[in-house]
């Protein structure tokens, strides 16, 4: 495919049908709207933590870096773990149905951490959160690729990712006023239905949508793999399950072990294999030892192997797409660009609320609704406008043009942040998050377009889901538990618990220069990795198609 024609309408199939669905016609719209609302409870469940972190650190005694690692790490290890073959198996079996499936899983959890006693039983059912949530983005982004255009594909995955914004916003109004009401209506616990507290009630009310909503998405149609693109590809596998086992298996330890001894001996492989384990446990004793942070780098270490295992296994098993994931300098640096600025996304998710909370003493139903509105509408409107702008800077400027657009968020978020973190008033301070909000979210659509459009269509899912996992444990697992273990350690210095918390914030804006440079590297390699892309998979061992 020529990179210089790739975004020229006549090289695309507008007139291809899935049954008598058009391509990018109006029954695309429908999925793409079901795609938004399954993305909007995707975030809702995963964020309403963030509104309710001062409730619950209160009634269960919890430090900052303890709640960090409750909201971030705890999801995301399990969300990134099982994101991987839950990824292979999108690419392999009915994405509808596994959609649906994750949907109902993970708004199940979230009922039951509402039913949550203690830190440890909420601790496991963020768990199963995490993993029924993994099975949404992955899938979804395969699903766009094959309903709509390559021209488009970036302005539909910013359109897609607008439910995330718009679920965290919700997250904020409904948790705030969950909370206020029954604390109000039930100011003695003791007297409440089942004692159930303002945060309990809360998980179980937000939950409840996505049973629902499950059953109607599994209703849809599914698109063949790769007709967008006129490109041939496999279809559904046989042995789906088999197969998503066998992922798994490659990632959790010690089944990744004698899956890859099963596999390849005592070669090579399994001896990187090894050699990584005593690696990352030699790392992750000696960081507990420092920090005093047992579980969190445990956890995290477990999640670290499991990823190094499964690139290993996905070497030996399926060795394309291992080549177009790894080899290829451009999914290197936008694996690790976009994903590091998820760090401040979710840092600033969980702690900019409770900073606000801290220093200005906000009430919480007021606080959660104008943040709330600001991150639904404009955190939506950032990140489907940077997916136009991305689109447009292809078409008018140069072909890459796009990969910059990382860079162009972070300087203005950096700006925007400082902005809110030095308000003087509360008013100030929401005026400023809502430029935050829009500004900060600008480079979703461009990421997301570049992983797609570097890999084969069968790959697509399972390129995501890496891509997922990388933003999962830079951010996720990363962002809150380390903002919150340094306003932790600032307090212990002897600052206010809302000066140690806004200086942590404001360190963790300089990951922006790592971002600088990994953007620049992109841009660098882009050009010539598009072009190559399926001249690269035939020489990795994919057959040529006519």
């Amino acid at each position: 495919m020529d990179f210089n024609n790739a975004n020229n309408p006549s090289q695309s199939p507008p007139n291809f049908h899935i049954g008598p669905h058009r391509i990018g016609g109006p029954y695309a719209k429908y999925v793409l709207f079901l795609l938004i609302l399954v993305y909007a409870m995707n975030l809702l469940d995963r964020q309403i933590l963030a509104i309710l972190a001062g409730e619950i650190q209160a009634d269960l005694g919890i430090s900052d870096s303890q709640m960090g690692f409750l909201y971030g790490t705890s999801f995301a290890v399990f969300y990134a773990i099982f994101g991987l073959p839950l990824g292979r198996l999108a690419d392999l079996w009915i994405r509808k149905t596994l959609i649906a499936c994750g949907l109902f899983t993970w708004s199940v959890m979230t009922m039951l951490c509402g039913m949550a006693g203690g830190a440890v039983s909420l601790t496991f059912f963020r768990f199963g959160v995490g993993i029924g949530e993994a099975t949404a983005t992955p899938s979804a982004y395969s699903l766009l690729s094959d309903w709509f255009e390559p021209k488009d594909r970036a302005t539909v995955i910013a359109i897609y990712s607008t439910g995330a914004y718009i679920g965290m916003g919700l997250s904020m109004f409904i948790g705030g006023w969950i909370v206020d009401w029954w604390n109000l209506s039930y100011p003695d616990i003791a007297s409440a239905p089942l004692g159930l507290k303002g945060w309990q009630v809360t998980f179980i009310i937000v939950g409840a949508p996505g049973v629902l909503l499950a059953a109607l998405f599994r209703t849809l149609k599914e698109p063949v793999r790769g007709h967008s693109e006129n490109i041939a590809s496999i279809q559904n596998h046989p042995h789906p399950f088999r197969e998503g086992w066998g992922e798994l298996a490659s990632i959790l330890p010690p089944f990744s072990i004698i899956s890859l001894y099963r596999r390849v001996g005592f070669t090579t492989p399994l001896i990187t294999n090894l050699v990584a384990a005593v690696i990352i446990v030699a790392l992750g004793s000696l960081i507990s030892y420092l920090t005093g942070r047992v579980t969190q780098w445990v956890v995290l270490g477990v999640g670290v192997y499991a990823l190094f295992s499964w690139a290993k296994s996905l070497a030996v098993r399926d060795p394309v797409t291992y080549a177009m994931i790894f080899r290829c300098k451009s999914m290197i640096y936008v694996n690790l660009a976009y994903p590091i600025i998820t760090f401040i996304t979710y840092g600033f998710a969980l702690w900019l609320a409770q900073y606000l909370l801290r220093k200005f003493d906000a009430d919480l139903s007021e606080l959660g609704m104008v943040l709330g509105l600001s991150t639904a509408i404009c955190g939506g409107v950032g990140v489907a406008t940077g997916g136009v702008i991305a689109d447009l800077m292809k078409r008018h400027i140069r072909e890459d043009a796009h990969t910059f657009m990382g860079l162009i968020s972070g300087i203005l978020t950096t700006i925007a942040a400082l902005f809110v973190l030095n308000a003087e008033t509360l008013q100030g301070a929401y005026i400023a998050n809502a430029f935050l909000q829009f500004v900060s979210v600008l480079w979703t659509g461009a990421a997301g377009g570049i992983i797609t459009t570097l890999v084969l269509p069968r790959m697509r899912a399972t390129a995501s889901a890496f891509y997922l996992a990388m933003g999962t444990f830079l951010g996720l697992a990363m962002g809150p538990f380390t903002i919150g273990y340094l306003s932790d350690t600032f307090q212990a210095s002897g600052n206010t618990p809302s000066d140690s918390l806004g200086l942590s914030l404001k360190l963790a804006l300089l990951v922006y220069l790592i971002v600088a440079l990994f953007t620049v590297l992109l841009f660098r390699h882009y050009r010539q990795d598009f072009n190559t892309r399926e001249a690269r998979a035939i020489a990795a061992g994919e057959p040529a198609h006519p």
